[in-house]
């Protein structure tokens, strides 16, 4: 065996061992997606500065609002509530004896659909279990202020949240 025989093979080894890290890395980089369980979740909305708000006080943190429709729930006494869009109907709020009551969160199907989400995506910290869960939907009942919490999924991502503040 010579010498130039022994350093081409040597360099074909050499390059098929670059090769082989390089798939790694791009292995370990493109397809392995870890999910980090304290990564941070984006905040949509900032359930505590606009849930029992009036009107005003909504318009002032959420920006202009779209009226579209009067609600009508003789259980919450409500008898013609103004139903209310923001963010480009991203929110919707239904205003109840003149609060933010019921407050609709939509268009969130790029988020997993986990509790430690769910309650991010609201700014709620306290990582509570939901009273009840399954593959389509999580609730939790009487979540600090909150008398419901409920997330609705489609294909594993979040679909939409609706959060009861006071009435039930």
């Amino acid at each position: 065996m010579t010498e130039t025989s022994f350093k081409s093979k040597w360099a074909n080894w050499k390059f098929v061992a670059f090769i082989i890290i390089l798939i790694a890395i791009f292995i370990k980089f493109y397809v392995i997606k870890e999910r980090d369980e304290n990564a941070p979740v984006t905040v949509e909305i900032d359930l505590n500065e606009v849930a029992f708000r009036s009107q005003k006080e909504v318009a002032a943190i959420l920006g202009t609002g779209k009226l579209v429709n009067y609600y009508k729930d003789a259980k919450a006494g409500c008898e013609k509530c103004p139903e209310v869009t923001y963010r480009d109907g991203k929110v919707k709020i239904i205003f109840i004896e003149n609060i933010a009551d019921r407050i609709t969160l939509n268009k969130l199907s790029g988020y997993a659909f986990e509790n430690r989400v769910i309650l991010g995506i609201l700014n709620l910290k306290e990582n509570i279990e939901p009273t009840f869960e399954d593959a389509r939907m999580k609730q939790w009942e009487n979540y600090g202020k909150y008398t419901q919490i409920s997330a609705f999924s489609s294909k594993g991502q979040i679909d939409y949240i609706m959060v009861k503040s006071k009435a039930e």
